[in-house]
C-alpha cells in the first residue's frame, strides 16, 4: 500500500537526519499540549494538530485536507518527519509539491505561536546531510517516475532485468498521479450491451465511407467496416474494436500520426489494462465518454484521478531487490559511447553526482512539456494556438518540462510533431487543475455547454482543441457547464476525478459548483440571459428526442435534460498534454531522421512523439504509458 512504501522513505529521512543530529537551535519554554491550527494550502483549508512538550516538538499530524490525491501524502509524511527531527521549521519542501509542503510548516508555526514558543529557535539552518558522488550499474536505466516509466520498470523486472529508476521531482507518479486516470480500450465484457444511440452508429457509417490516405488507413477502414456489418447482425447495443479504436484515433488527430503506432496502442490496449489488473488495479463496472475521447469506451478507476494505478505499480516494485529509485535526482544528460547510449548522468538534491551505467538500455519516460510556457510558446504558439503563454493555466505537475526531448535530440533522435499541443476544456479556470471534475461532466452524455449570453456554442462530445478554441472565443473565456437531475439524480453520489460529491463542492463552495431548483433560477445564478439559456436547452432536448446531429454536430444524444434541481460549473481550457516527441519503432526505440535506430534508447509515455497527430482523444494517454512503458520495459530488458 501507498502508506507502507512513503512509510520506508520517512523512515530512511528520519535516520539520516538523526545522524546529522537534531538539537533545538534555542532554549524554549513552551506550554505543553496539543494545539489545533487551520491554515489556507493550495486546493483550501489543511487541518492539522501539533504537539509539543515544554523544549520540542513531539508531534504533528495532518487531520485534514484538500489537497491532490496522490501529491498531498507526501509533504504530509516527510514534512513532520523533518520538522520533528530537526526541530526546526526550516527544512526542504518536497519537489513538485510545495505549495502543500510550505502550508504543514506554517501550520506548524501558528501553532508554535499558540504555545508561546520562541520562533527564531526554530529557524536553525538545517544542515544537509553528507553525500557522496557514486557510480551505479544495473541493466535499465529509466529517467521518470510517472506512470510510463513505473510501467517500463515492472516490465523490465518482469523480463529478468535490474533497474535503476531517477525521477526528479519528490514524488512519484508524475502527471499520470494527477490525470483524470481514465483509460480507453474496447472492453467488450463491459461495452456489449451498453446503452447506446443512433448517433454513434451514424458516425461508423461516416467514418468507414470515407477516402483512405493511404494503404493502412485502407486496411483500418475495411476491418472496421466487416466487423460493424457483424455487429449489426448481433444483439449487441455497442459497437468497438481495437480497429475502430484506431480508425478513431487517427482520424481525431487529422491523418497525419504513424498507423501502426496506433495500432500497437489499441490492440494491445485490453492486454496492459489487464496486466495492470492483476496487480490490484481496481475499476468501476461500467464504461464512460470522457470529453475530447470521441466514443464511450473508458474504463473508471476506483480510486482519485491516477493514484490507483501508480499505487498499483509501486506497490508491485516495492520490495524487489533488482529495483532501485532515487528520488529528487535530476538526470542531466545521457552518456554514449560508439553511437550507443550506455548510460544517464544526474545530479541529486544536495549536488552529489551519479553516474548510471546500463548493461542493456536507458528508458526515457520523462513526460512532455506543456508546464514549461517558454518551450510551449516557442513550439507551438502560432496560428492555431495564438496564446500559450504564462497566464494560461496548465493541468501539469511543475516538474513536466521536456527535458526527456532534449536528451534524445543530442542523441540523435529524430523530433516530430513538437508544434502540437492540446488544451484541455474542462479544468477548473482558476487552477486549471482537474481534479474537481464531476462524474456527470465525465460524461459527456450528461452535460451541455452555454457561455455568458447563455448560448450553446460547441459540440460538446468533439475534439478537444475544437471546443477550447471555441470555449475561449466566448466571454470572459468560461463555459457554464449545465447537468439536471436527468444526468445527475443524486449529487452525494455523483463524484469528481478525486472522488469528492458533489453535494461536497457545494457546500464548502468550491469551483464554482452551483444547484437551484429550476433552470430560470439558474440562469439567475449564472447570471445569463434566462429566455437563451430555456431555448438552448429545448433545441438540445429536440435532438435527443429526434436522434439527428444538432447544429454544431452533437452525435451523443443520450440524456434528456428537464427534471429539476439544476447544477452548473464553469470551464476553462488549460496546457494539457504534448503531442510531439521522439519518433519510434514498433519495439520503442529512438530513431533518427533517416529511420536508423539509436542503439540503447527506448522512449515510453507521453515523450513518443507520432502516435496522436495533431490531437489526442480523450482518455488516451494512460492507455499509451501502459502499453509503450510497458514494452519499452521489455524491450529494453531484452536488449532488442
Amino acid at each position: 500500500m501507498r502508506k507502507r512504501f512513503i512509510g520506508v522513505l520517512v523512515g530512511a529521512v528520519l535516520a539520516a537526519l538523526l545522524i546529522v543530529g537534531c538539537a533545538t537551535g534555542a532554549r524554549q519554554d513552551m506550554r505543553p499540549g496539543t494545539y489545533a491550527v487551520t491554515v489556507p494550502a493550495m486546493m483550501g483549508p489543511l487541518s492539522m494538530e501539533v504537539t509539543v512538550s515544554p523544549r520540542a516538538i513531539t508531534g504533528i499530524r495532518v487531520i485534514s485536507h484538500s489537497e491532490t490525491p496522490g501529491l498531498a501524502e507526501w509533504p504530509i509524511e516527510l514534512i513532520p518527519a523533518q520538522i520533528i527531527a530537526n526541530q526546526s521549521l526550516n527544512v526542504d519542501v518536497v519537489t513538485g509539491v510545495t505549495l502543500t509542503s510550505r502550508a504543514i510548516v506554517f501550520g506548524v508555526e501558528q501553532a508554535l505561536n499558540q504555545a508561546g514558543a520562541n520562533i527564531e529557535g526554530f529557524r536553525r539552518t538545517v544542515r544537509a546531510p553528507r553525500v557522496r558522488n557514486r557510480n551505479l550499474r544495473a541493466d535499465v536505466i529509466i529517467v521518470g517516475g510517472g506512470g510510463a516509466g513505473l510501467s517500463a520498470a515492472v516490465s523490465a523486472l518482469e523480463s529478468g532485468a535490474s533497474v535503476i529508476l531517477v525521477e526528479k521531482s519528490g514524488f512519484l507518479g508524475g502527471n499520470s498521479i494527477v490525470a483524470g486516470g481514465i483509460i480507453n480500450t474496447s472492453f467488450r465484457e463491459w461495452q456489449d450491451h451498453a446503452p447506446a444511440e443512433e448517433g454513434l452508429n451514424t458516425m461508423i457509417i461516416n467514418a468507414i465511407a470515407e477516402t483512405p490516405v493511404n494503404e493502412m488507413h485502407r486496411s483500418l477502414i475495411e476491418r472496421v467496416r466487416v466487423q460493424f456489418q457483424e455487429f449489426l447482425a448481433s444483439d449487441r447495443t455497442l459497437f468497438d474494436s481495437p480497429a475502430w479504436h484506431a480508425l478513431q484515433t487517427f482520424n481525431g488527430g487529422d491523418q497525419i500520426a504513424d498507423i501502426r503506432l496506433i495500432e500497437l496502442l489499441t490492440y494491445n490496449s485490453q492486454a496492459a489494462v489487464e496486466w495492470l489488473m492483476g496487480m490490484g488495479m481496481q475499476f468501476t463496472p461500467y464504461i464512460t465518454q470522457v470529453p475530447g475521447s470521441m466514443y464511450p469506451r473508458g474504463l473508471v478507476p476506483v480510486l482519485p484521478n491516477g493514484t490507483g494505478i501508480i499505487q498499483a505499480l509501486t506497490d508491485t516494485l516495492a520490495g524487489n531487490r533488482n529495483y532501485t529509485y532515487f528520488m529528487e535526482t535530476r538526470a542531466t544528460g545521457l552518456i554514449s559511447e560508439g553511437g550507443r547510449v550506455v548510460g544517464v548522468n544526474a545530479v541529486g538534491r544536495h549536488g552529489n553526482r551519479l553516474t548510471l551505467r546500463a548493461n542493456r538500455g536507458v528508458i526515457l519516460a520523462t513526460g512532455g512539456f506543456a508546464a514549461n510556457v517558454e518551450l510551449r510558446q516557442q513550439y507551438a504558439e502560432g496560428p492555431f494556438w495564438p496564446y500559450l503563454g504564462p497566464t494560461l493555466n496548465t493541468t501539469n505537475v511543475a516538474t513536466v518540462t521536456g527535458d526527456g526531448h532534449f536528451f534524445a535530440r543530442d542523441a540523435g533522435a529524430d523530433l516530430v510533431g513538437m508544434d502540437q499541443i492540446q488544451l484541455l476544456h474542462v479544468t477548473n479556470p482558476w487552477t486549471g487543475h482537474t481534479g474537481c471534475m464531476a462524474g456527470s461532466t465525465l460524461n459527456v452524455a450528461n452535460s451541455v455547454f452555454v457561455n455568458q449570453e447563455g448560448h450553446r456554442f460547441v459540440r460538446e462530445d468533439g475534439r478537444r482543441d475544437e471546443i477550447s478554441l471555441a470555449i475561449m472565443a466566448q466571454t470572459g473565456g468560461v463555459a457554464h457547464v449545465i447537468i439536471s437531475s436527468d444526468g445527475m439524480p443524486d449529487p452525494d453520489l455523483d463524484l469528481t476525478l478525486d472522488k469528492r460529491s458533489f453535494s461536497y463542492m457545494l457546500e464548502h463552495n468550491l469551483a464554482g459548483f452551483v444547484r437551484a431548483d429550476t433552470l430560470e433560477e439558474l440562469a439567475g445564478v449564472l447570471g445569463v440571459n434566462p429566455a437563451n439559456l430555456a431555448a438552448a436547452i429545448a433545441e438540445y432536448n429536440s435532438h435527443v428526442d429526434s436522434q439527428v446531429h444538432d447544429r454544431f454536430g452533437r452525435a451523443l444524444l443520450l440524456t434528456r435534460f428537464e427534471t429539476g434541481p439544476w447544477f452548473s460549473q464553469p470551464r476553462a481550457p488549460a496546457t494539457h498534454y504534448t503531442m510531439g516527441g521522439v519518433r519510434i519503432d514498433e519495439y520503442t526505440r529512438a530513431l533518427r531522421a533517416d529511420g536508423s535506430v539509436i542503439p540503447g534508447l527506448y522512449i515510453a509515455g507521453e515523450l513518443i512523439g507520432d502516435i496522436h497527430g495533431t490531437n489526442r482523444l480523450g482518455g488516451n494517454a494512460i492507455t499509451e504509458f501502459l502499453v509503450f512503458g510497458r514494452i519499452a520495459g521489455q524491450s529494453a530488458a531484452l536488449g532488442r
